[in-house]
């Protein structure tokens, strides 16, 4: 998986992916029952040196297409970079991820997203940065296991 934050580069990935446990992986998409309701999703994440990247697809059947998320649905943490969490947040955010391919178990496509950073977090407000600043191009994720 690869993309750019801002302009800086992000690249991670995993030596064979598909041995990586399905309840503690480092790159993998799983389905999973939404906390709090009898829904399922997929959850496609990445944990790397400069951070996390969290992406739920709000579906119980994963397939080709395009899934986006915008902040009226609501806050949605996606990233932490360099120890700064970023959330579709602000009113223009939104994070698109597209499956262009879904064969035998794997997932591969693209994604991009504008995101607000989270300044400070606290109960029962949190304090957001400058809405929409941060901005992810040239993302691309390939051959990524799904666990069911």
């Amino acid at each position: 998986m690869s993309y750019a934050i801002n302009g800086n580069a992000v690249s991670a990935s995993v030596n064979d992916p598909d041995s990586q446990s399905p309840t503690s992986y480092q790159l993998g998409c799983s389905k999973t029952l939404y906390p709090g309701t009898n829904s399922t999703v997929y959850s496609l994440d990445l944990l790397s040196t400069t951070g996390e990247l969290a992406f739920t697809f709000f579906t119980d059947s994963l397939k080709v297409g395009n899934y986006i998320y915008t902040s009226t649905y609501g806050d949605m943490f996606v990233l932490s970079y360099n120890n700064t969490d970023e959330f579709v947040h602000a009113p223009k955010d939104s994070i698109s991820f597209n499956v262009t391919s879904y064969t035998k178990g794997h997932i591969s496509g693209d994604f991009s997203g504008r995101l607000t950073p989270m300044v400070t977090a606290g109960y029962p407000t949190n304090t957001y940065g400058v809405s929409g600043s941060v901005l992810i191009t040239k993302g691309v994720f390939k051959d990524i296991p799904v666990f069911y």
